[in-house]
């Protein structure tokens, strides 16, 4: 964990029609933190959902050879 917390993936999409995306990663110590800072870095676009992911609990499937 970094001095700024630990890393949380975020996702989102712009209309309900379209796939939700990877759009960044925000570091804060706990989820309220998280979702401030992620809204704040990411609030240019109108975004219809946005869901942010504590990365710990991201599971790598391919792993590089």
């Amino acid at each position: 964990m970094s001095a700024g917390g630990e890393p949380w993936e975020v996702f989102a999409r712009q209309d309900a029609k379209i796939p939700i995306r990877h759009i960044g990663r925000v570091d804060a110590s706990n989820l309220d933190d998280a979702i401030v800072f992620a809204h704040t870095l990411y609030e240019e676009w109108k975004w219809t959902d946005m869901f942010i992911v504590p990365g710990r609990e991201i599971e790598q499937l391919v792993k590089p050879a």
